[in-house]
């Protein structure tokens, strides 16, 4: 068998290729099939999926072993193969209501077991693979670990290439392909079967990706997506975007001006991921033809600076930048960072949408952060209108996809921008009966104005509100005596509030007490609530969203009040992500219990003392958990860094499996049987080694924030490569120190491990939001030097 040796190496490659890249891929999924608090699911349900089919693997040693062993692996391939596109497709048929009532607990646990599938039969490749196959082991690892780290790279590309289910499908081939490489392995002659199977994939994939009418997805946050009324659909790594079919009707307005004329415009509709939308109007490029505008609350800055240089973040359908045609603006740079918003208005819909060949205009297709950071332009007006994915506002702060253009430190690199006299306009969700996103949105002007040396902020804002949209516009320099009379001007026609100004008294005080702030001290004290989160948010907390306080939710007052039954009410939102958090735990606690401890359970306790098998345990826990406190968090980070999740996800994946990889590799050079002072060191190096880059990571991404996508990814993979290389010593030293006490204890210390590291994958993400980033990684500090302990412990058990 040692003349095919290459074939189960490209098999093995291709599986964990096909592994990591449904992983990522399940991200979007996730968010566009549910709100985006689900998408990090996907990390866990890989994870729980590849533990308990490594347990299922150890628990089964004469299923897997000896001449067996082979055709297990291309049996088991082979149906992995098969699971991609089937598990997708299942789950593109499943709605998954908004609440917490049964249906919505049914939907995500059927989801969860669903797409944990395809893991689960990877997981016994693997471990076949990696247990099971004689042979340089450290070879078949490197495979097991550029496999993984390929596709979570790879994966990048189909996501430009095609739609969701045709990438599933071309992800399938590769594992069937895989298959056929294991087959060839094992001496059979079903090599060829598997091959056409990959060439149907591939066929499939081609005709859903051509056609009109083919596999798509049926429901996005739980509702039915009816293809009829749909014209264009595309996938990016940035989202999904839907685009209707045009109507007549009058046109679309965030918040319209109270003595508006009635207009008809021809108008098609674009949702993001089944919910965040955006308009596009049919534009014949004169100028004249634009007055409709002007009666949407979000064109104030252009009745107040005309003729300006306008920088519009979020193009989107284009309706922004058409008002700040409308305003006379002698250049408007969009900045949209989904190039399929792009491909349309310069494809397709270039001539409905009527403005890619207006010279005026120029698109970037960046993140608008790091754009800004780096451009050396200057300008009249910087314009955000409702930028977020909705979803968010909604879910809370449980997603790896809160917006890093709401920061303190994302504002002051927005205000540097400005030419003198220049503003910032920003539009967002308001509501004067409810606890809203407005307070948070006072305190976080406040707090970049201050950090940008302003010190009296309130001379330099102007908020206002129409209906369910609060206006803010600000300014490096104290705004005029002029922009007031013009706004007061205005104030008859439009019929909005003014909420804040430096010339009059605000019919809020909360809103005076927090622009009147001359410290973020004082800003913390202007915001103290019981129940809400009113704080800026830096990019060490980026959860603009999320405005409940931990233990809000319990609270009977807010139960009673009616700020969870207004419709779309952003505390609603967070209430729910809340308490899905939570379901989700406890969701994922039964199915681990169910496949992985209670298995091994029944199986038996290894033959060792009861305290030393406490002692593994702890270290075999303390490691999963410390390993997800660290992934999870560096997820979120770079998130806000690369200016998207699925970069962040890919990045990190990419970069720890490498690096845990070397490290583990390493591993064997240490002789920690006869030198323990390694089961010292080790544990020390490591927490010293996330203390520094904890404390040194915001520099870092000041200092590189304005270099290109590509130079931000090389910074984080160096980050994350230095920071994961020594958490890879810790598995294969802990099953070397537990193998001279037990060798039955493999099993255990595995399943152990991978429980812990899934149930940690949730609790991160709530840890990083309430506390903030930088406390997931001081707890994954703290529980890799604790292991220094149970080591010590059974190196003295393993010696005795």
């Amino acid at each position: 068998m040692k003349k095919n040796r290459s074939w189960f190496l490209a098999g093995l490659f291709l599986t964990t290729l096909s592994t990591l890249a449904i992983e990522i891929m399940n991200t979007r999924l996730l968010s566009v099939a549910t709100w985006y608090h689900l998408s990090f699911f996907a990390v866990t349900t890989a994870m729980f999926g590849m533990t308990a089919g490594a347990v299922h693997v150890y628990l089964n040693k004469k299923m897997f072993s000896g001449d067996a062993a082979p055709s297990m692996l291309a049996r088991y391939t082979s149906l992995f193969a098969l699971s991609v596109p089937l598990s997708n497709i299942v789950s593109l048929c499943i709605p998954i209501p908004t609440g917490v009532e049964t249906p919505t607990i049914a939907a995500i646990a059927v989801t969860t077991l669903i797409l944990t599938i395809p893991f689960y039969l990877s997981g016994i490749v693997v471990a076949v693979a990696l247990t099971r196959i004689p042979g340089p082991s450290g070879l078949v690892y490197a495979v097991d670990l550029i496999g993984a780290a390929a596709g979570s790279i790879g994966v990048l590309l189909l996501f430009r290439l095609s739609n969701i289910t045709s990438a599933m499908f071309v992800i399938g081939s590769l594992a069937a392909v895989g298959a056929g490489c294991f087959y060839r392995f094992a001496g059979k002659k079903r090599m060829l079967g598997r091959l056409l199977l990959a060439a149907v994939f591939i066929v499939v994939a081609g005709l859903n990706h051509e056609s009109d009418s083919g596999l798509r997805m049926m429901y996005a946050k739980g509702k039915y997506q009816n293809p009829d009324k749909i014209d264009f659909e595309e996938w990016t790594i940035h989202g999904r975007i839907a685009v209707e079919k045009p109507k007549r009707k009058p046109p679309f307005y965030w918040a319209k001006a109270g003595k508006a004329g009635n207009v008809k415009v021809d108008e098609r509709f674009i949702k993001i991921d089944g919910a965040a939308g955006t308009a596009m109007t049919r534009w014949d490029g004169s100028d004249q033809n634009l007055d409709w505008v002007s009666e949407d609350i979000v064109a104030l800055p252009y009745y107040l600076r005309k003729g300006a240089d306008t920088a519009i973040i979020g193009v989107g359908g284009g309706r922004d930048i058409l008002t700040a045609l409308w305003g006379e603006s002698k250049s408007v740079t969009g900045i949209e960072i989904n190039q399929a918003f792009l491909n349309l208005l310069k494809g397709p819909l270039k001539e409905y949408a009527g403005i890619a060949d207006d010279p005026r205009v120029t698109f970037v297709h960046d993140e608008a952060r790091s754009f800004l950071t780096r451009t050396r332009d200057r300008y009249d007006i910087v314009q955000m209108s409702l930028i977020d994915t909705w979803a968010a506002t909604g879910a809370g702060a449980f997603t790896l996809t809160e917006n890093g253009l709401y920061t303190v430190e994302a504002w002051q690199a927005i205000l540097r921008t400005l030419k003198p006299g220049g503003l910032f306009s920003v539009s967002r969700w308001y509501s004067h009966r409810h606890a809203s996103e407005t307070n948070r949105l006072v305190a976080l002007s406040t707090a970049a104005l201050l950090e940008s040396g302003v010190s009296e902020p309130g001379e330099h804002m102007i908020l206002v509100s129409l209906r369910k949209i609060a206006t803010l516009i600000i300014s490096r320099e104290p705004l005029e005596e002029t922009d007031m009379d013009t706004i007061e001007s205005l104030q008859k026609h439009f019929g909005f509030k003014l909420l804040l100004s430096p010339y009059t008294e605000s019919p809020t005080p909360a809103f005076d007490l927090i622009a009147g702030s001359r410290s973020l001290q004082e800003i913390e004290t202007a915001v103290a609530d019981s129940r809400y989160d009113f704080s800026p948010p830096t990019d060490e907390r980026p959860y603009f969203f999320n405005i409940l306080k931990p233990g809000t939710f319990v609270l009977e007052e807010v139960h009673k009040s009616d700020v969870l039954k207004a419709k779309g009410a952003v505390m609603k939102g967070n209430m729910l992500a809340t308490v899905t958090l939570v379901v989700l735990w406890i969701v994922i606690f039964v199915l681990v219990m169910a496949t992985v401890i209670g298995p091994l359970v029944r199986s038996g306790l290894p033959k060792m003392k009861a305290s030393s098998f406490a002692m593994a345990v702890l270290y075999f826990s303390l490691i999963g958990l410390g390993f997800m406190f660290v992934q999870i968090p560096l997820m979120q980070r770079f998130s806000v860094y690369l200016g998207h999740p699925v970069y962040s996800l890919a990045v990190t994946l990419f970069s720890m499996i490498l690096a845990t990889g070397i490290g583990s590799s390493l591993s064997d050079r240490l002789d920690v049987e006869r030198r323990p002072k390694w089961l010292y060191v080790i544990p020390v190096v490591i927490a010293c080694n996330l203390l520094v880059w904890t404390l040194s990571i915001q520099a870092i991404i000041n200092w590189t924030l304005e270099m290109g996508l590509t130079g931000r990814i090389l910074v984080t993979v160096a980050i994350v490569s230095i920071s994961a290389l020594p958490l890879g010593l810790c598995f294969p030293i802990g099953l070397r120190l537990v193998r001279r006490i037990s060798e039955d204890a493999m099993p255990w210390m595995w399943g152990v491990n991978g429980a812990f590291g899934v149930l940690a994958s949730v609790s991160a993400v709530a840890v990083s939001i309430w506390s903030g980033i930088s406390s997931s990684l001081y707890m994954a500090a703290a529980a890799y030097a604790l292991i220094l302990f149970p080591a010590v412990l059974l190196w003295r058990r393993g010696n005795g």
